[in-house]
């Protein structure tokens, strides 16, 4: 199997974090970090992450979408029947860390770690466990969530003439390079995605950890309309698995063996776009009493009709 990834051996050379600077500030920039003002590169990062929101955020995770759950409830206290996410409160930081410098004194590379602690509710209607028991009753389960994506950029050489001034020539060095998928996590949680599998034509890669680093030109490029197989394991044989994407919330087949597998399709308009797969522990659903605990993947892909059926160079 073939991971389309950025070389570990690149990333540690390229952001030698142990001589680094660092800096915290919102997305849409223009706060500060490190006690200073920002500096020339710190917002030009940010200007890049800004111009860039399809590959930086993703809409499919966090949307209120009423999901539909119909299954039988076997050994369960109650029978889920839809239930949504009601996220109240983002609490976004974004913090840079850039590399050790060059000839010139300026950095060649900058991670960026964009983290959201995320609260609100777990709606949950549900029956009784008694399907001839028509009572029903909302369940309202407190959401407690850390999200983290990781993005690389490089600074790129000068595309201005030598005759302009510094200024002219400096205004467009760094480009973004490089991504992890999104990780989600209930702070607390048990709930945990070993490893997610993608097959799409050509394509066969399995991930094992979200915050691996993937070159932006090499992250799943898939024809329009195309069949894609995703295969999930966790650490349980009885987690809810599900799909998320912009207009399908569907549910992972348990094959009773900790994996989960879905056929989906890839879509017909092209551009960036995102996936969720969000694994549940079963009480989450099938238990009034348990808390929600979750762990959530959002797998960044490209929809390309140019594409052809051999691999990308």
């Amino acid at each position: 199997m073939k991971k389309h990834l950025l070389g570990v051996t690149l990333l540690a050379a390229a952001l030698a974090l142990t001589s680094c600077s660092k800096a915290t500030q919102p997305l849409s920039g223009g706060g500060t970090g490190g006690g200073g003002a920002l500096t020339a590169d710190q917002v030009q990062v940010n200007s890049v992450l800004n111009t860039n929101l399809d590959l930086v955020n993703e809409d499919v995770w966090q949307s209120d979408a009423l999901q539909s759950y119909d299954a039988a409830s076997g050994f369960a206290a109650v029978r889920p029947l839809r239930f949504r996410r009601v996220i109240t409160n983002v609490d976004r930081t974004v913090s840079t860390e850039f590399g050790q410098p060059d000839s010139s004194g300026k950095p060649m590379f900058a991670l960026v770690t964009v983290r959201r602690h995320l609260t609100g509710s777990f709606n949950l209607l549900a029956g009784a466990a008694d399907s001839t028991d028509t009572t029903k009753s909302v369940f309202q389960k407190p959401i407690d969530d850390q999200s983290t994506r990781r993005i690389l950029f490089m600074r790129m050489p000068a595309r201005e003439p030598a005759w302009r001034d510094s200024a002219d020539r400096d205004s467009v060095r760094w480009r973004m390079v490089g991504s992890s998928f999104v990780e989600t996590h209930t702070n607390g949680g048990t709930t945990h995605i070993v490893s997610v599998r993608i097959q799409a034509g050509p394509l066969d890669t399995t991930i094992t950890d979200p915050l691996e680093m993937h070159r932006l030109r090499r992250i799943a490029h898939f024809l329009p309309n195309s069949p894609v197989q995703i295969t999930v394991t966790t650490t349980r044989n009885d987690d809810v698995v599900l799909f998320y994407g912009r207009d399908s919330r569907r549910r992972f087949t348990n094959n009773g063996d900790n994996t989960y597998s879905f056929t989906g399709n890839s879509g017909i308009f092209p551009g960036v776009r995102h996936i969720g797969i969000d694994a549940l522990s079963r009480g989450t659903l099938f238990d009034d009493t348990a808390p929600y605990d979750a762990n959530a993947w959002m797998v960044p892909y490209t929809v390309d009709p140019r594409m052809q059926t051999v691999e990308r160079r």
